[in-house]
């Protein structure tokens, strides 16, 4: 049965994908490119969280957001969340800087809590690994969440709260209690309601896709840096290809898709 162009136009990309995918983390994996290209002082905050953690005893709060999985509107935000929340909690489990996690959906509760095992284990501290710091303070209520973030900063002294992921308008009760209570703060999303909240809230804003490049710049792994240089190059030629195809639509040339 013969492709329609649109399906093979789907193909091509998937393939172009993991090709790249794969290319990217061979280069990264035998240091033949540089990793990083250029810094994001948003996240120093963080880094040094992680450095200071285990000696003040201090717990660094990461949260992906109250996005729930599953929906058009916040899942990508949510997957970018959980992803730099796995990335930190593999530094922690390595510098033994304490960790409480927390998430306002239910899938995303379950997603969190299998990241942080699964970077515990990877740093060979999978003892140290308690279901109990993975809170699950509301559930699709993106109001109750924020609540329950700023009670969790009333009760317990934070050494720095990362909030990266899927934040409406609600962030800004959160974030500006933490900022009341003296945390140190990372805010990162793409909702333009959020955006301008947390410039305002937080010590260190991460500006609409800098949040998919957290992963990367948190983390000592090849694989994220193999995304993030995939995301690049995809970048790059979903460019190139819109240029092709005004010039295409100037010329008068119709494409079969």
């Amino acid at each position: 049965m013969a492709l329609s162009p649109e399906s093979l136009l789907l193909l091509i990309v998937v393939l172009l994908v993991v090709i790249l995918t794969l290319l990217h983390h061979a280069r990264a994996t035998a240091a033949k490119q540089p990793l990083i290209r250029r810094p994001i002082k948003a996240l120093d905050p963080i880094r040094s969280a992680l450095a200071r953690g285990a000696e003040t005893g201090r717990a660094i709060h990461l949260s992906p957001g109250s996005g729930t999985i599953g929906s058009r509107a916040s899942t990508v935000e949510t997957v970018a969340g959980l992803l730099a929340a796995e990335r930190v909690a593999g530094e922690a489990a390595l510098s033994g800087a304490p960790l409480i996690t927390s998430s306002g959906d239910a899938v995303a509760h379950l997603a969190l809590r299998g990241a942080v095992r699964q970077a515990y284990q990877r740093a060979g501290m999978g003892q140290d690994y308690d279901p109990a710091d993975v809170q699950l303070l509301a559930h699709q209520d993106a109001m109750a969440y924020a609540s329950g973030m700023a009670t969790l900063y009333s009760r317990q002294k934070l050494e720095a709260s990362q909030m990266i992921g899927g934040f409406g308008q609600e962030v800004l009760l959160a974030s500006e209690y933490g900022a009341q209570q003296g945390v140190p703060q990372v805010g990162g999303a793409t909702s333009p309601t959020a955006l301008p909240l947390l410039y305002l809230s937080t010590d260190a804003p991460l500006i609409g896709e800098e949040i998919y490049a957290a992963e990367a710049y948190l983390s000592r792994a090849t694989a994220p840096h193999a995304r993030l240089r995939t995301i690049d190059t995809l970048r790059t030629v979903i460019i190139v290809a819109i240029v092709i195809l005004l010039l295409l639509a100037a010329a008068g040339i119709q494409l079969p898709f």
